[in-house]
């Protein structure tokens, strides 16, 4: 048999549980972990949470909403005017008649020589600047023409021509001067309105006949209404006449009044 030294056989040796390097390096690896997953929540916190973020269909809505209260409160204040059916306004006198003529606003006629009483205000409602001739139909009553400036009532918006004319012309009316109701159940009858060219002018005539069912007057028992309003220079004016029917030189003066009318310079 071999006589030489004889070769050792060794078994590997088993692993060692726990402690050494791997464990440092497990430990360090989770910290940064942890670090990284802090400062990534803080950053998103903060995108998410910072002043004025929108953070979606929310933060739209109250954007919206207070879009809508500045809006809502730069609005109008509204007014609260009761519209009077028959506005009269406090009476101021800006125009001076010319020679021959009464003025008021920016209309002009010659009065008739029957219609030789004069006034400064009458019974028109929405007018005023206005001047009046009168002509005696019997004691206590008179036909009457009237030329003005039309004058709305404040904060209350105005209706256009042909609505002014319809207006003025019912007032009569509704809340005319009757002589002490000496004419009774009064209806109002046969209105139209109709557009009008005058002197170059646009606007509307409106007309009707105030009927009484019984009056203590002998020499007429209805009164025309004729109310034209016109487009001037100096904004809607107008001439209102009131006529006794049936009495015949009234009734043609009045018609050569209407006929006579003009814009101012003319």
């Amino acid at each position: 048999m071999s006589t030489g030294p004889q070769q050792s056989r060794t078994s590997p040796q088993a692993p060692r549980p726990g402690g050494g390097r791997g464990n440092a390096l497990l430990l360090g690896g989770l910290s940064f972990s942890l670090v990284f997953l802090l400062i990534v929540g803080a950053t998103v916190a903060y995108l998410v949470l910072r002043p004025g973020a929108s953070s979606g269909p929310d933060s739209q809505s109250a954007s919206s909403s207070a879009s809508a209260t500045s809006t809502d409160s730069g609005s109008p204040t509204p007014t609260d005017v009761v519209e009077e059916r028959c506005y009269t306004p406090e009476y101021e006198r800006a125009s001076t008649n010319p020679s021959g003529k009464l003025l008021g606003g920016g209309l002009q006629f010659i009065p008739p020589a029957v219609f030789d009483g004069r006034e400064s205000d009458g019974p028109a409602s929405f007018l005023n600047d206005t001047q009046v001739a009168t002509a005696l139909v019997e004691e206590g009553w008179i036909s009457s023409i009237t030329v003005g400036a039309v004058d709305w009532q404040p904060g209350v918006e105005y209706p256009g021509n042909e609505i002014a004319s319809q207006k003025i012309a019912k007032c009569f009316f509704t809340d005319g001067d009757w002589g002490d109701n000496r004419a009774r159940e009064r209806t109002w009858d046969e209105e139209t309105t109709t557009p009008v060219t005058i002197a170059g002018m646009p606007g509307y005539t409106t007309r009707a006949i105030v009927n009484f069912g019984s009056d203590d007057l002998e020499k007429t028992d209805a009164t025309e209404i004729v109310v034209v309003v016109l487009e001037t220079e100096q904004g809607p004016s107008a001439l209102a006449l009131e006529t006794a029917v049936g009495v015949t030189d009234h009734e043609e003066a009045a018609d050569a009044a209407l006929e006579s009318l003009t814009g101012l310079g003319s």
